[in-house]
């Protein structure tokens, strides 16, 4: 969903307000227009004095305006986070600028769910930061969820993805470990990663925060349970991504929900087929 002309300039009032007070950075300069690679509607880039963003969209129907617009509040913040980090932070005439990358995709697409994938970095003098978010559409009521809406019982939903998703994790960073790992260091290895992952996958929210349904232009076979390498506690292996499928939750979906995915009902219960 292309920006609206009123978002831009909005956003561009944003920008000069927050620079206003000080002689520096330069309210940005985009280059959108100018894009030959992609249509001009479908990106926001732009740079000043010490910074730099570049954002890529998703073409989205027009149905979905709550989730284009999710995606656009998503993207201002990012910006004034780089924004607002540039006015505080001190520079030398030769750093390099400040630069955000974040690109929106359709990462799945069911029946009954849009899932859009947010990726990206923001690299500011130490190193990147990486970015990750999802948005989640129900376009039968058309709003956003997040994972726990999905359930009766949030708490005892989010207990069973965070077993399975710890089962996955644990078997896949062992089998890596083992591999690696010398009889000396492998013990404390184990526990420490065994440990991170307990905490990472703890059933809690905030752990499930991103997440996709699963499925290809049909019923949702399941979902994929998104999380960052530092949340699991390890210092490499990158971003981890777990498929849970639809037979571990099925059971605690609302009513609602349940003939949006395609389980076995041969493993449900019949008091909640």
């Amino acid at each position: 969903m292309p920006f609206l002309p009123a978002i831009r300039c909005a956003a561009a009032a944003l920008v000069v307000a927050l620079l206003g007070a000080c002689s520096s950075p330069a309210p940005p300069t985009s280059s959108a227009a100018a894009s030959t690679s992609v249509p001009a509607a479908l990106t926001d880039d732009g740079h000043g004095d010490g910074y730099e963003y570049r954002i890529r969209y998703p073409d989205l129907t027009p149905e979905w305006e709550p989730l284009a617009r999710a995606l656009r509040d998503y993207a201002a913040a990012r910006k004034k986070d780089l924004l607002d980090g540039v006015v505080a932070g001190e520079r030398a005439a030769n750093d390099a600028p400040a630069v955000l990358d974040l690109e929106f995709d359709v990462a799945r697409r069911t029946e009954d769910f849009v899932s859009v994938l947010a990726q990206g970095s923001v690299h500011a003098g130490n190193g990147g930061t990486p970015l990750a978010a999802s948005f989640v559409l129900h376009p039968g009521d058309n709003r956003l969820i997040a994972v726990g809406d999905l359930f009766d019982d949030s708490a005892a939903a989010l207990k069973a993805l965070s077993q399975e998703c710890a089962r996955q994790l644990q078997g896949r960073f062992e089998a890596s470990l083992r591999q690696t790992a010398d009889s000396k260091t492998l013990a404390p290895a184990l526990a420490a990663m065994q440990a991170g992952v307990e905490r990472g996958t703890a059933a809690q929210a905030e752990n499930f925060r991103v997440f996709l349904v699963d499925g290809i232009d049909s019923k949702a076979i399941g979902l994929t349970l998104i999380f960052a390498q530092a949340q699991l506690g390890m210092t490499s292996g990158g971003e981890q991504q777990v498929e849970v499928p639809a037979k571990v939750f099925y059971t605690l979906l609302k009513a609602e929900y349940r003939d949006a995915f395609a389980v076995d009902l041969k493993e449900v219960p019949a008091d909640v087929r």
